[in-house]
């Protein structure tokens, strides 16, 4: 593995606001950049252009592509919304919708999608998850999913690979795992339809109800059963919410992260504790495997904080946090390859501008920095502070 240390930035003037949801497209090409107003940008990812500029007219709390990625489900508020995949060919209007679901009763906060693009599952604060088709089926209705007692943060698919594992093993498998912020993972598997009853299944066709059944076959396998909750696991932290969670399907490993920066790590469907660390003291906000799960990045908002985890050799793969008030003074080094900044916290922080990272971090002042200057040689930087001192720092020994 590599940690690409190169940066792209799109600047665009129109999105004035924080961006809430990010979603990349499967092959890399497409990321869809939406705000806290629900304006979205649709950018070419490896070229850096803007493609489209559009408005979903309300927040936007969740946003996946489909596996296929012909597909986008997007999450504004209550109601559930799929849109056609724009292409990079020319279209009069980009963004097509597909359908629009509204069953949820409070806003939906989490949504994945099946591994063949035919079913989107949705989580809500109604302390319900739902499973929707992309395309309607006669005679069959969304099972909705309940039994949790806090609002929903997470809903994942499980693979193909893990089901059939589970099926070689003699166990149910489980198509389907739900999180809540209290601490509540629920696996749900599907029995068919007429497993129970089999007297009623061969007195089907005499009754006239064989065409009923032959539709059921033609039904795509999520369709085919009853959602039964087969599995309940709990994450033992005592007060502590869960905050964020991910989850890797081809592995099976899920990532829960607390309200007290705690983070723990297990293998699926065991639920065997794999790692368990304490990376902040602040709420973790945000979690995400990279494509091999090999690589955990975890993200902490309040204090500006970004850490890359390598969960199997148990290291620091990249390590970053900003300011945690504000920003009272910037300057440029002579050559300008480098950025220094001053705050409020007391701290004085370098900063590469070809990659954005920060590399090194001087807490010596005791009160908020004021001031910076460069020395004409680059060698060192000047900085003025609140207490009352001017500190140089030799940038060769970074002392």
């Amino acid at each position: 593995h590599k940690l690409a240390t190169v940066t792209s930035t799109v600047t665009v003037s129109a999105l004035c606001l924080q961006i809430r949801t990010l979603c990349l497209s499967p092959d890399g090409q497409l990321l869809l950049s939406i705000d806290e107003n629900g304006r979205a940008l649709l950018i070419a990812r490896t070229r850096r252009v803007l493609l489209h500029h559009f408005s979903f007219k309300s927040g936007v709390s969740a946003a996946a592509f489909s596996p296929d990625g012909k597909f986008i489900a997007v999450a504004v508020g209550k109601l559930l919304q799929v849109w056609h995949s724009p292409g990079f060919e020319k279209q009069l209007m980009p963004m097509q919708l597909h359908r629009t679901y509204g069953t949820c009763h409070d806003t939906i906060t989490a949504v994945d999608w099946s591994s063949e693009s035919q079913f989107i599952a949705a989580a809500s604060k109604d302390l319900t998850a739902r499973v929707y088709s992309l395309n309607p089926i006669h005679g069959w209705t969304a099972p909705t999913l309940t039994g949790h007692k806090d609002s929903l943060i997470g809903v994942f698919f499980t693979s193909p690979a893990t089901q059939q594992a589970a099926e070689l093993a003699g166990q149910q498998a489980v198509r389907l795992y739900t999180v809540s912020k209290d601490g509540a993972l629920f696996g749900w598997s599907l029995t068919a339809a007429g497993a129970t009853d089999p007297a009623a299944a061969e007195a089907a066709p005499a009754n006239g109800k064989g065409s009923n059944q032959a539709a059921q076959q033609c039904r795509p396998e999520l369709a085919n059963g009853v959602w039964t909750l087969s599995a309940k696991h709990y994450f033992m932290q005592r007060s502590a919410k869960v905050s964020a969670v991910a989850f890797h399907k081809p592995t099976g490993v899920l990532v829960a992260g607390f309200s007290n920066g705690l983070f723990e790590l297990y293998q699926l469907p065991e639920f065997q504790t794999l790692q368990t660390l304490s990376v902040s003291t602040e709420r973790i906000s945000a979690a995400a495997f990279n494509a091999t799960g090999d690589w955990l990045a975890l993200g902490c908002a309040r204090l500006g904080q970004l850490l890359v985890w390598e969960w199997r050799s148990e290291g620091y793969v990249l390590r970053q946090q900003g300011h945690f008030f504000d920003v009272a003074c910037v300057c440029y080094s002579p050559d300008g390859a480098i950025i220094a900044t001053g705050a409020d916290d007391c701290k004085m922080k370098l900063f590469q501008l070809s990659s954005g990272f920060c590399y090194v971090t001087f807490s010596d002042h005791t009160a908020p920095v004021t001031a910076l200057a460069f020395l004409p040689t680059g060698a060192a930087v000047v900085s003025a502070s609140l207490d009352g001192s001017v500190r140089a720092f030799d940038l060769l020994r970074y002392r």
